[in-house]
């Protein structure tokens, strides 16, 4: 492990003087190599306005669509796997979901900068990689620029938007377990004069699972329309439909079988823990929105982006396992039948002005912004399933339905107003904000009866420095705040107070102006405070006396060195640690299911010239450290290290590319949880693309 991080830190200088050298090769051939992955230059999500990465001072990180087709990735949580501080798919494959960490966390979740739906099942809907033109992912608190959110950061996605240029792209891809999808990709301006331009993107999948009798079919359908009458306004239109249909039934197997030795033997990766036809899983959302923007004049500009969104997800009776019985072969299993439906309203308005003090610039952000959550739920739980031989298993037992017995409607509006003042002064830049929030959250028992209504207000500040050198150096260091609504009281009946979060971080950025080259090194502290912990005095009553403190460093960087060759690598130390606790046995343990250490480091490289020109390879090794799966830390997964390789092949207007991650086929276990449920992971995956663009 220590060569792979060392590697990683002995290059940055390396790249650096590298990046810096002139690039004297001949440009004719090489920029359809070099543009493919570009490297981003920019991005918005930290502080609202159009911000070069180097002057945000916060690390953050920008995957491009261009780095997700070139790995041929089908999950945003493989899209983080190069990315230094985040995790993803920590719990092994799993057809339902996107399963995120960022520095410990689980990370809000953002569509071009509004909230998406945080339910039980709607908050972690697998949005389509094809989709976007970049994930963004944005470490450490920030509720100075979104409200409520989790101390450890946010991803933002990105969607495709029209272009001004005519884009036309089909793609079909087949691979391991049955993949079959096809997609296509258009757009461009509608008339001579560019005034109405229009994207259309759509995507169909059908395909099996690693584990028995789960399917994972995906279709996928957005249009979007912009209308620019003028330089000074633009109106775009975004819609979309997404919808998935798979099973659950697989993962949440017991550790004798897989992490531990069982005398009836290993139990095999495919095994299906559910019932087939009892087991659906069915996801839904669809989407309208707008952005629109005004420019009154060159430094002042006002912008709306407005979106409704609905996700729904029905499930069948759900058939689970719950460990072993007593002779470590036969399941108890229980049902969990579930169905939930999100709705989500979200409004932001910002007012962008420039002016000058003297020799400072300032760029000022002004805004407010509202949005509104219902979530409604409804669940059952049950131990009447029939038993399951996991060695040998015999499916079709009774399966009945129970009723639901628990249906909570929840509703939660979020008002906030913010500023934001980036000040330039020779080579230094500023960032100050603050934002003041009010929320509202009601809650309803539809079965049980009963209403709750809770009220929370919090203040957000962020405070950051970078000092720019010629040479593309940055060093920066800042302090960022974040609050979540805690809902629920005490055993006085006194309502809990927002969860909060604050960031002290410094670092060093490197682009330099050519912009083939960014890399991030990074050191933080972290802590989450008011955490709920059980109460001494009244163990079925929570109270907040819970302090969770991470410390770490992360190093990220991505070099497109010319001549067709690129590298990337990500290295991230994570020491987290409960500081704060009522409970004895939690104190002092790590965050469930971030390790340590995690680390990456890839490289792809196209032939330019001569007969194999077109011709390209890739490869990639991820390091996953050990770490628990549990608040009691009494639950530990060895570590493991995964290969990745491609080959690709580029012939006119095609790309024809075949991409095999974790390509030895090794067999590992994610993480387990208990004695009851462990997760194997990601078993290898090859995916043969055949894309045309004209």
């Amino acid at each position: 492990m220590g060569t792979l991080a060392g590697a990683l830190l002995l290059a940055l200088p390396c790249f650096a003087q590298a990046a810096q050298a002139p690039d004297t090769a001949d440009a004719t051939d090489l920029d359809t190599v070099e543009v493919r992955a570009p490297i981003a230059r920019s991005s918005d999500t930290a502080t609202k306005t159009d911000t070069p990465i180097r002057e945000i001072p916060q690390s953050i990180s920008v995957v491009t669509s261009e780095q997700m087709r070139e790995r041929a990735i089908h999950g945003v949580e493989e899209a983080v796997w190069f990315v230094a501080g985040a995790q993803g798919g920590g719990y092994g494959n799993d057809s339902r979901s996107d399963w995120l960490l960022v520095r410990g966390f689980t990370p809000a979740r953002y569509l071009d900068g509004l909230a998406l739906a945080d339910g039980s099942g709607t908050g972690i809907t697998r949005i389509e990689p094809y989709a976007l033109e970049r994930v963004e992912v944005l470490k450490g608190p920030s509720s100075v620029s979104y409200g409520a959110m989790p101390p450890g950061g946010m991803v933002n996605y990105v969607s495709k938007r029209p272009t001004e240029d005519a884009l036309r792209e089909i793609e079909a891809q087949v691979g391991s377990f049955g993949l079959r999808q096809a997609a296509a990709d258009v757009g461009g301006p509608l008339g001579e004069d560019g005034t109405w331009r229009y994207r259309l993107t759509a995507l169909a999948r059908n395909s099996d699972d690693p584990v028995d009798y789960i399917f994972d079919d995906r279709y996928y359908f957005a249009p979007a329309l912009t209308w620019q009458p003028d330089a000074a306004n633009a109106l775009t239109v975004l819609a979309s439909y997404q919808k998935a249909e798979t099973m659950s039934g697989a993962g949440f197997l017991p550790a004798e079988g897989t992490l531990l030795p069982n005398p009836n033997g290993k139990i095999p990766l495919n095994r299906f823990t559910g019932e087939p036809g009892e087991n659906d899983y069915d996801k839904t959302r669809s989407a309208l929105g707008y952005e629109f923007r005004h420019d009154f004049d060159q430094d002042t500009r006002f912008q709306q982006s407005v979106r409704y969104a609905r996700t729904e997800v029905e499930t069948g009776a759900s058939v689970g396992p719950f460990g072993f019985t007593g002779d470590q072969r036969t399941l108890l299993r229980y049902l969990f039948p579930t169905e939930e439906r999100s709705d989500t309203l979200g409004i932001d308005n910002h007012l962008q002005f420039a002016f000058d003090t003297g020799r400072a610039r300032h760029v000022v952000l002004a805004g407010i912004d509202w949005r509104r959550g219902e979530n409604d739920y409804a669940s059952a739980f049950s131990f009447a399933a029939p038993p399951l031989d996991v060695f040998d298993p015999v499916y079709g037992g009774p399966v009945t339905r129970p009723d639901y017995t628990s249906r909570t409607v929840q509703t939660q509006s979020q008002l906030g107003a913010y500023v934001q003042d980036q000040v330039r002064l020779d080579r230094w830049v500023f960032t100050l904000g603050g934002r003041q929030d009010w929320v509202g959250t009601d809650t309803e028992d539809r079965i049980n009866g009963g209403r709750a209504h809770q009220s929370d207000e919090k203040f957000s500040g962020r405070v950051g420095v970078n000092y720019l050198f010629d040479s593309g150096w940055a060093p920066y260091a800042g302090y960022s705040q974040s609050f979540q609504p805690t809902v629920g009281t005490d055993f006085d009946g006194n309502a809990f107070v927002p969860t909060t979060g604050e960031q002290v971080e410094v670092g060093l950025k490197f682009q330099p102006a050519n912009g083939r080259l960014l890399a991030t090194l990074s050191a933080y502290e972290l802590r989450q405070q008011n955490t709920l912990v059980v109460d001494p005095n009244n163990t079925l009553f929570q109270i907040q006396q819970g302090e969770v403190t991470v410390r770490g460093a992360e190093l990220e960087g991505r070099w497109n060195a010319g001549n067709g060759l690129s590298l990337f690598g990500a290295y991230a130390y994570i020491d987290s640690e409960v500081t704060e606790t009522t409970d004895p046995l939690s104190l002092g343990a790590e965050i469930p299911l971030q390790p340590r250490h995690a680390a990456s480091l890839g490289a792809d490289y196209t032939i330019a010239y001569g007969v194999l020109a077109g011709l390209g390879f890739g490869g990639g090794v991820r390091y996953t450290g050990e770490h628990f799966g549990d608040a009691y830390n009494q639950w530990q997964t060895p570590s493991y290290t995964l290969f990745d390789a491609a080959v690709h092949y580029d012939i006119g207007r095609w790309r024809l590319q075949l991409n095999a991650s974790n390509l030895t086929d090794k067999e590992y276990i994610s993480v387990c949880n208990s004695a009851a449920w462990c997760y194997y992971g990601y078993p290898r995956m090859l995916t043969a693309t055949a894309r045309l663009r004209w």
